[in-house]
């Protein structure tokens, strides 16, 4: 194999400058041009359309998505950036002569491992001038993008190796070895002051480069998903000011030019862990992660065997295998699945060794606004708590006059001590961007080195299908007694969760494929064709009235006006925000149980027959609790712009939605397939009866012609009447549960707030082959005294 390391010096630069000659002789002088994608009257359409793009020339493909909440900047801005930092230089000239292979990945499903030798001769995988030219591009801007950020934390490039070394401190992650280290770097011991960039090792530092280089090869995805409560959430802040916002907002445009699509979700939700997503781990968090990070030790730190869980589940939930990292506390599990089941894993840390100390106000105003009030030494502390680092707004006046129909708060809720303001969590998404900015200068570093004897890159720098099976399969037969996973069962959990890989349905958000994970979607029509629906409307579409929260000062570094730059941008042409574009949008469907169409359901292959009069769905059963809007924790997604919300602009899209229902509301019907004999229900035992508005008044099941009730009892089930019944049926074989079986027998608390019934625990049930199985669940001999909140079903 020839390489780039193999070769003298000046055989390497003669080889590129024979490329740049036969670049220029041969380039086509019309420059491609951005997509015209036009006005959209709500940013989730083009969201959506992206989510599920099929691009096939560079000039789709490196198309910058528009900030949503970025303010104009002046052709005289963008030039003097480009002046200083320089500017992205590289397009396609022979685009047009491009093949069509958007199917090409079909072929090789499902990571699309395309053999070198099944790239056609005019991609541009193949094409040795492209090539070469898009990598020389690729690294000045990943280099450009590390000096901005330096100097944005008063870092500008020093003289000297000492001076190099020295600003590094703060995005600095430490290779170690796990085989021979006795625990974490000192940074992430004991109280974890996590001041630099993190740790990870050697190994998964390469697994992280693999996964990057098969998203540049393929044209395809990188996604980065956190999993985390309140403060990983951005509570106290806009949604889109939370840290993996943060670092979306950077890197997605450094992405795009790669040809890449960054796809960043926050599934952080508040006062929660993270057992009630890991359950579900593959649709919920989603079945292609590149990075996936656990930020929840504020509210599970010691549930380590759920930590482990979450971990395990998410290595054997999809067809990527992510990169692991945690906000810390979680060493010795991740070094029992990297050494036994050869997991890329690492701690991130918050870069504060790099942040000089704010000592007074008159002080804080020569220091870089990034840095201002961040840091400030213990003596002179109250002079950064005189400032609590949030800006937010609920609502600002359009130029439409379209007004919320609520009086809106003065500010976003959460505001506590215990939740970061904008500058710790901008400073976090910053550590995140310069690891992977790390990674991305070895991965344009070994595409170089794989093509020197000419592309397309040799496979065993990108393919990832075995590398990913190697793990699934390890982790799937590791020793029950390694690591912490296997405790489950002392919670009442089964333990074989540890090594099955479980689907899931939810109302909780936010959730990864929104419209295609609610329960909803797998709720059996009524005989008139009812299915709950999200019947909230919004207020309106197109953009937010700009947010000076948002804003980079005149005279201070702004990163992402840097890392954008190049001679034309989609995002100039894409939104016209004007009265048109942001009215209100139509009220969303509200279901006429009388006059609602029938829709279609596959016909279910049942394992045993049952009277099909004897269980018939419902049509008392509602969505309530979860936000209007396309809620999947991604940084271009609009959530929660409700009529009636307290905060417009706040953005979030946690919440708890469920699936509402009374004594008289019948039952609720779910189609699912089965194999491993495994269904779990999460319920709500406190929902409110003041939630129901479908049955509230019913006198019958389906008016036939709270969570539980509510009462002073700190267990809500204390307050219902000895009548009540709680049946759940598996294809038509109904199991009764009452009062005192519920709570004693058949409910599991495993975490706060995480009520489980497990429905099914039978590894022989289908004997290897897949069953669509029916499952259903209604309350009786309540009435309207009870209701009951389904917030999710898991399966496998």
């Amino acid at each position: 194999m020839v390489t780039f390391n193999n070769l003298a010096a000046e055989t390497r630069w003669a080889l590129v400058l024979l490329r740049c000659i036969i670049f220029f002789c041969f380039l086509d002088s019309s420059r491609a041009q951005p997509i015209n994608t036009h006005a959209k009257s709500d940013y989730n359409d083009y969201n959506n359309q992206q989510e599920h793009r099929r691009a096939s020339t560079y000039s789709e493909l490196s198309t910058i998505p528009p900030d949503p909440v970025a303010k104009n900047v002046s052709k005289q801005i963008k030039d003097s950036l480009a002046v200083k930092y320089g500017k992205w230089h590289f397009w396609d000239g022979n685009e047009q002569y491009r093949p069509e292979n958007d199917d090409l990945c079909d072929q090789y499903e499902p990571v699309c491992d395309v053999p070198e030798e099944d790239f056609p001769d005019d991609s541009w995988q193949g094409d040795a001038v492209f090539v070469n030219h898009f990598l020389n591009d690729a690294e000045l801007l990943v280099n450009r993008a590390m000096e901005a950020i330096f100097e944005e934390y008063g870092h500008p490039k020093p003289k000297g190796a000492e001076g190099l070394a020295e600003r590094m401190r703060m995005f600095h992650w430490d290779k170690i070895d796990l085989k021979t280290a006795k625990g974490p770097p000192k940074a992430f011991q004991g109280s974890m002051s996590r001041g630099n960039g993190g740790w990870t090792t050697r190994r998964s530092f390469d697994g992280l480069v693999r996964r990057i280089l098969h998203a540049i090869m393929t044209s395809g995805t990188f996604t980065v998903v956190v999993a985390g409560n309140s403060a990983a959430a951005g509570h106290g802040n806009h949604f889109r000011q939370s840290y993996p916002m943060q670092f979306h907002r950077i890197m997605a445009p450094i992405f795009a030019r790669l040809g890449v699509r960054l796809i960043t979700r926050n599934i952080s939700q508040g006062a929660l862990g993270t057992l009630q997503n890991t359950l579900g781990s593959g649709d919920i968090y989603g079945r292609k992660i590149d990075v996936l990070i656990w930020d929840a030790a504020m509210t599970e730190k010691f549930d380590q065997h759920l930590i482990d869980l979450f971990f395990r589940q998410a290595l054997i939930a999809g067809d990527h295998v992510p990169v692991l990292w945690s906000a810390g506390g979680t060493y010795d599990l991740l070094k029992v699945l990297h050494e036994h089941a050869d997991a890329d894993v690492g701690e991130f840390g918050l870069g504060l060794d790099g942040i000089e100390l704010t000592t007074s106000d008159e002080q804080a105003k020569t220091l870089p606004w990034a840095v201002q009030y961040l840091k400030c030494d213990p003596a002179n502390q109250e002079v950064c708590n005189r400032h609590n680092d949030y800006c937010t707004k609920c609502w600002i006046d359009r130029d439409d006059g379209i007004k919320p129909e609520k009086s809106q708060n003065d500010k976003i809720g959460g505001q506590v001590k215990w939740h970061p303001g904008w500058r710790q969590h901008q400073l976090t998404g910053r550590v995140l961007a310069f690891s992977v900015l790390e990674a991305l200068q070895m991965a344009i570093q070994q595409f170089s080195d794989g093509t020197m004897g000419g592309p397309p890159l040799e496979d065993e720098y990108w393919h990832v299908q075995d590398y990913f099976e190697n793990i699934q399969t390890k982790v799937k037969n590791m020793d029950p007694k390694l690591g912490d996973c296997y405790s489950i069962k002392d919670v009442g959990l089964p333990e074989r969760l540890c090594n099955t890989t479980m689907n899931g349905r939810t109302h909780y958000t936010p959730r990864a494929n929104f419209d295609k994970t609610g329960i909803n979607t797998i709720v059996e029509p009524a005989d008139n064709g009812y299915v709950p629906k999200n019947a909230k409307t919004k207020l309106y579409g197109g953009l937010d009235a700009h947010n000076s929260c948002y804003d980079v000062p005149s005279g201070q570094v702004d990163v992402l006006s840097i890392v954008s730059g190049r001679r034309r941008m989609a995002e100039e042409v894409l939104f016209n925000y004007s009265a048109t574009a942001a009215k209100r949008g139509p009220p969303a469907q509200t279901t006429d149980m009388t006059t609602n169409t029938k829709i279609q359901q596959p016909s279910l292959r049942v394992r045993q027959h049952r009277e099909l009069d004897e269980i018939k769905p419902g049509i008392g059963w509602e969505i309530v609790e979860e936000p209007q809007g396309y809620c999947d924790g991604s940084y271009a997604a609009v959530c929660a712009r409700w009529t009636h919300h307290e905060c417009v602009l706040s953005g979030h899209h946690d919440a708890r939605g469920m699936l509402l229902g009374n004594g008289f509301s019948g039952w609720l019907v779910m189609n699912v397939k089965i194999k491993e004999g495994l269904i779990i229900l999460k319920f709500h035992s406190w929902a409110r009866k003041e939630w129901v508005t479908i049955a509230k008044d019913w006198t019958s099941e389906n008016n036939a012609r709270r969570f539980l009730k509510a009462t002073d009892s700190t267990d809500p089930i204390e307050g219902l009447p000895n009548s009540f019944q709680l049946e759940y049926a598996i294809d038509g074989e109904v199991t009764h549960i009452n009062k005192h079986e519920l709570k004693k027998k058949y409910r599991l608390r495993p975490q706060r707030v995480v009520e489980l019934l497990v429905l099914m625990d039978d590894p022989d049930f289908a004997g290897g082959e897949e069953y669509d199985v029916e499952v259903a669940v209604r309350l009786t001999g309540c009435g309207t005294d009870c209701v009951l909140g389904v917030s999710h079903i898991f399966w496998a």
